[in-house]
């Protein structure tokens, strides 16, 4: 039995987990970011798919021989701005397969090829609207 009279030993200190607690923290954020970022380019092509999808409009027609400048907007096809409606698309096709594919689709008097921030393109037929 122990002596009433000796202290009881004194507890150890205990260890700070500071570091330990801000590298979980930081790893926790630095994942939560990298999903972010992942989750924004991926609605971001998203919102490219749905904008420039067969039926919709955009607010250039090229029926000439010279590569548009510009990048064509999606725009309602019931504002006067709607020049173009988009009548066919092709994922990751070119300018160059153009006249093979839109040629086949009824009523295409143009094309416009889009390339998207991931580097893919997309070729887009189109009639007027």
């Amino acid at each position: 039995m122990a002596d009433p009279m000796t202290p009881a030993p004194a507890a150890a200190p205990k260890k700070k987990n500071t570091g330990k607690i801000i590298a979980i923290v930081a790893v926790v954020l630095l994942v939560l970011c990298a999903a972010g970022v992942f989750g924004a380019y991926k609605l971001l092509n998203k919102a490219v798919d749905v904008a420039y999808a067969e039926g919709n409009c955009i607010d250039q027609l090229n029926t000439g021989s010279t590569a548009a400048v510009a990048i064509p907007q999606p725009v309602e096809c019931s504002d006067s701005k709607a020049k173009a409606k988009i009548l066919k698309v092709y994922d990751d096709k070119k300018a160059s397969d153009a006249e093979a594919l839109c040629g086949s689709v009824a009523g295409a008097v143009s094309f416009v090829e889009i390339t998207l921030t991931s580097g893919s393109t997309k070729l887009l037929c189109l009639g007027e609207n």
